[in-house]
């Protein structure tokens, strides 16, 4: 096995180095025991009830659409198998506490915040919004109001502290760069690391977990004239290696993390970022806390280098809606499904990343999709796309894509 996909990587590489010409390669909550050095066993279930969430940003039209102002398909029981079972036309929910109720009707345990007002269903506090997860029997997994140049300043910090005492959840963080524009150089990335390694101590003190949501452009090269030697360096590398395993932790992007790997080969050889590599070395570290579950297509043929090669969209034979473009649902995608469906043999599927990675807690792992929310011809998507994704969540089982795993990926 391992012999075949080191081949198959080979012969990836080189397609994707055809396509792009000689000069650059185109690459394709409570605290929870997690069953740490428990070999895990053909049909164990791999993401526990209680630990599946989703991120805001994917329903971000549900939370700030009028509750029941427009109507929509969530989708039939045969969907998207059948994908013209699109189900009955209902009122569809919005604001907080209605899209709480419906999540939980579906299968999810948790809640990931990007923002906390909702829309056209007027203003709400934080103590109300509490209310709203408690009626609905969900949890606040975390928040991503954590970017690190507002973190730093100590009055802000606290806020966001203060808040999480409210909700409960365990860890803050972003899905953004360290800073805004992002240098490439030396300096920069130190006084990032020392930053985060700083608010990771402050959260720690506090029983919160700092973590980062690296998104493509961690992924760039450092661009650094005073120290050519970095110029084959990954900055998230650099900044794994470089911020305190005990303050900093990581909540991946399954897309981005594999986008940002196929944007930025080594403009020498062509090499890509080793992601499981990374993730095997985060797992180790017990910096791995948490999931963003974001499946996609791959874009054939290749697009240019520097361009994500991934789409969360795809056209659906027989789907009555938009033309028939519907929205990539989680383990539909090549993301998902790994390696053959995925060119990129590195790409080894839902089940067994969940597997060979064990998180450490809280151990989160939040669906999402930046392209949920659909057109006005299709205002039930985000919901439908919440449906089916956590179903399929709680449907994977270990041995679902080979031999079973222990902690460390081996296999038996």
């Amino acid at each position: 096995m391992a012999e075949q996909r080191k081949l198959n990587r080979r012969t990836f590489i080189g397609a994707a180095a055809g396509a792009a010409g000689a000069t650059a390669l185109s690459p394709l909550g409570p605290s929870l025991s997690l069953g740490h050095g428990r070999k895990r066993h053909k049909g164990d279930r791999l993401v526990p009830r209680d630990r599946l969430g989703l991120q805001q940003w994917a329903v971000r039209d549900s939370i700030t659409r009028l509750d029941k102002s427009v109507s929509g398909y969530v989708g039939g029981r045969n969907f998207p198998q059948d994908a013209s079972d699109l189900g009955p036309l209902v009122a569809l929910p919005g604001g907080f506490a209605a899209v709480f109720r419906y999540l939980a009707s579906v299968g999810y345990r948790g809640f990931e915040f990007f923002s906390f007002s909702q829309g056209a269903n007027g203003p709400i506090t934080d103590d109300q919004i509490k209310a709203a997860l408690d009626s609905a029997g969900l949890v606040a997994s975390g928040t991503h109001t954590g970017g690190l140049a507002q973190m730093v300043d100590p009055v802000y910090r606290q806020q966001q502290i203060d808040r999480a005492g409210v909700y409960g959840y365990r860890m803050i963080g972003t899905a953004g760069n360290p800073a805004n524009p992002t240098l490439g150089t030396l300096d920069a990335w130190k006084g990032y690391a020392e930053q985060a390694n700083t608010v990771g101590a402050a959260l720690r003190a506090e029983g919160i977990k700092y973590f980062f949501h690296p998104e493509q452009d961690w992924f760039r090269f450092f661009d650094d004239p005073a120290h050519p030697e970095l110029r084959h360096v990954h900055r998230i590398d650099w900044f794994t290696d470089n911020t305190d395993r005990r303050l900093v932790f990581f909540e991946p992007d399954t897309m981005h993390a594999l986008a940002g790997r196929a944007r930025f080969p080594d403009p020498v050889d062509g090499r890509l970022f080793d992601i499981n590599a990374w993730y095997r070395r985060l797992a180790a570290q017990k910096r791995l806390i948490a999931w963003h579950v974001k499946d996609a297509d791959r874009i054939i043929p290749l697009p240019a280098p520097g361009t994500s090669p991934f789409t969360q969209e795809r056209a659906r034979a027989g789907f009555p809606l938009n033309n028939g473009t519907d929205v990539v649902y989680v383990g539909e995608g090549s993301i998902g499904k790994g390696y053959p469906v995925d060119p990129d043999p590195e790409v080894i599927g839902f089940p067994e990343t969940f597997a060979r990675y064990r998180l450490s807690d809280p151990g989160w792992f939040n669906t999402e999709s930046d392209s949920g929310p659909g057109p006005a011809t299709d205002p039930g998507r985000s919901l439908r796309w919440a449906k089916v994704s956590a179903k399929y969540m709680l449907s994977v089982r270990a041995g679902d894509s080979g031999d079973d795993c222990d902690d460390h990926g081996h296999r038996h």
